[in-house]
């Protein structure tokens, strides 16, 4: 049996996609076949992967888009169906990280990282089930952290707050559109060797903290998230629903 005979000529869309997870998520998706929606702020860095992705013989279209502008949303989703006549697959993995605690973070960092990991979460599946409702089906998977089920390391309220709202959403919106013929689940990658990771090295250590609180002995790499996210897409997951798969070296099994 093919595990993903499913997916070939389908349509993802994949919000941030133009770095880290989603850049390698892009490739993989079109690697196996799906044509590739990559909506993303960074216009540049947007343009040159979907490019790159056409240099390899897959079918790519970046649309800027804000995850926090529901105008944006809409059109990104709308330029899916304009181009490719279908939304079957989304997987929503834009995020942001901010450092602060929770008695010296600013407003301005809160709302900044709730925009993005909580209300651009929900933005992008509000459009996302409205396509996916019209057509009688699709699988959602989103990006939520193991951020969404431990409070790793002090220093990062927000982000940790966010991604907890970001699971709920997850499964409120599985439980409410399984009817409809759409799956919705989650991935929860650790660290995971990205500029984000690097980049926390001034708020929570980086890859030196984490190190010690991973079985595996070392950080994973972006192409084995969008390994877990494919076989959610494919009918091999089928009885997965409202789910969030751990891809963590062991982190979540303490």
């Amino acid at each position: 049996m093919r595990p993903y005979a499913n997916l070939a000529g389908k349509v993802v869309l994949i919000t941030g996609g133009s770095a880290g997870i989603g850049l390698a998520a892009a490739h993989h998706f079109a690697a196996a076949g799906l044509r590739v929606v990559i909506a993303a702020r960074r216009v540049p860095e947007g343009e040159a992967a979907a490019a790159a992705i056409a240099a390899e013989s897959g079918e790519a279209l970046f649309v800027p888009t804000d995850i926090t502008r529901e105008q944006d949303v809409e059109r990104a989703g709308r330029r899916c169906m304009e181009v490719f006549g279908s939304l079957d697959f989304a997987f929503n993995n834009a995020g942001i990280g901010r450092g602060g605690r929770v008695d010296n973070l600013t407003e301005e960092d809160f709302d900044a990282v709730f925009a993005v990991n909580a209300k651009g979460l929900w933005l992008s599946m509000k459009h996302e089930l409205t396509w996916m409702r019209r057509q009688g089906a699709g699988v959602i998977v989103n990006n939520v952290s193991v951020h969404g089920f431990r409070t790793v390391f002090p220093g990062v309220a927000a982000y940790v707050a966010a991604k907890h709202a970001a699971v709920a959403l997850t499964r409120v919106a599985a439980l409410e559109n399984r009817a409809a013929g759409i799956r919705v689940n989650g991935v929860a990658p650790g660290p995971i060797d990205t500029k984000m990771l690097r980049a926390s090295e001034d708020t929570v250590g980086g890859k030196k903290a984490w190190l010690p609180l991973i079985p595996a002995g070392r950080v994973g790499r972006p192409e084995e998230v969008a390994s877990v996210v494919l076989w959610l897409f494919s009918d091999s997951s089928s009885y997965v629903v409202g789910e969030i798969v751990a891809v963590d070296g062991g982190f979540l099994a303490y």
